[in-house]
């Protein structure tokens, strides 16, 4: 007896409410929604878009730990939801740089490195951040207003000073200078079907769970 009250006990954590899933679902595909607009429309701002991503993620993956009632909720939610999420900044940056930039040869006329150093909210961990500026000039001798920035601890692999590469540029400064390369809509593309499409079977998972958790319910059980 005492076993199966146990079971039963972890069985009934987490919510008996189908609609709970379907309404995080759906603040899920709003969320993504406004990222990609967001991102589309005001590229320059890249970290007010990854902010507004990380802010759903953690609503999303909260909610449905407070949805599923288990810890696991996190590991099994969690990770696809965050594919879907910078699958949608990755696209939404590319694609308005697509649009608006020009494929431009310039020279690296400079690299210059900042390292700054960050603590964590207790003050007790630091971590190095590295932002690397690469100043351009077009092959006339025309300088770029937009410097090529890379934020990474190693900077661009594949060129340093005085090498001639292509990039993107937006004549109107809205969009962030990119290398042409590195602009790759079908990969984005498939990074946020990725993250959706798996999300969607997690969802409905879930939805499953709940639904074997409603018709399991005291009340049910009365009502048959």
């Amino acid at each position: 007896m005492t076993g199966g009250s146990a079971s039963g006990s972890r069985w009934n954590q987490g919510s008996r409410n189908p609609l709970s899933i379907v309404i995080t679902g759906a603040v899920f595909l709003v969320g993504i929604g406004l990222v990609f607009a967001v991102g589309y429309l005001f590229p320059s701002v890249l970290l007010v878009t990854i902010i507004l991503g990380c802010v759903f993620f953690v609503g999303v993956t909260l909610a449905m730990r407070a949805i599923m009632g288990t810890a696991w909720a996190y590991w099994f939610t969690g990770p696809f939801v965050a594919i879907a999420f910078i699958g949608s900044v990755m696209l939404a940056e590319d694609v308005a740089l697509s649009q608006a930039g020009e494929v431009t040869e310039v020279v690296v006329m400079d690299h210059e490195v900042d390292v700054t150093t960050e603590h964590d909210s207790n003050g007790r961990h630091a971590r190095k951040v590295y932002t690397h500026t690469y100043s351009l000039e077009r092959i006339d001798g025309t300088p770029v207003a937009e410097p090529l920035i890379y934020r990474g601890k190693d900077g661009f692999d594949d060129f340093d000073e005085g090498d001639t590469i292509s990039v993107l540029i937006d004549p109107e400064g809205k969009a962030p200078t990119k290398p042409a390369e590195d602009v790759d809509l079908p990969a984005d593309i498939g990074i946020l079907v990725t993250g959706l499409v798996t999300s969607g079977i997690v969802f409905l998972i879930c939805l499953i769970v709940v639904l074997l958790r409603w018709t399991r319910s005291p009340s049910q059980q009365h009502v048959r």
